[in-house]
């Protein structure tokens, strides 16, 4: 974010959204082009580059990254408590979609 400020600064910047909107659909891309490589390094690399990305957006849009992944992590924390809680018998015995099921059951009480 600070590398991004100081380039903004100095007029390196987007004019609004769209560009870092299509810059986070481009690095998508990649990162899914690198995964299919299979090569570690370049998938580390474009992985870089989309969280790079997606700080640049939030910047743009005046979102503190930091405390937008700490919300984020804080709501993941949540809903999966949920699932695991609720899992029947246990967690280690229910399919993806079962799982998703309690998921979506998470969210809509607003976890």
């Amino acid at each position: 974010e600070k590398l991004q400020k100081r380039a903004a600064k100095l007029g390196f910047d987007w004019p609004d959204t769209t560009g870092p909107v299509e810059k986070l659909r481009e690095e998508i891309e990649e990162v899914s082009e690198a995964v299919k490589t299979q090569d570690r390094s370049e998938i580390e690399s474009e992985i870089g580059d989309l969280l790079f990305s997606v700080v640049n957006l939030a910047r743009k849009i005046k979102v503190e990254p930091e405390q937008a992944l700490r919300s984020a992590n804080s709501k993941f924390t949540q809903r999966f408590n949920y699932v695991e809680e609720n899992a029947e018998p246990d967690l280690e015995t229910l399919s993806l979609d079962e799982m998703e099921v309690l998921w979506q059951t998470a969210k809509e009480k607003g976890l």
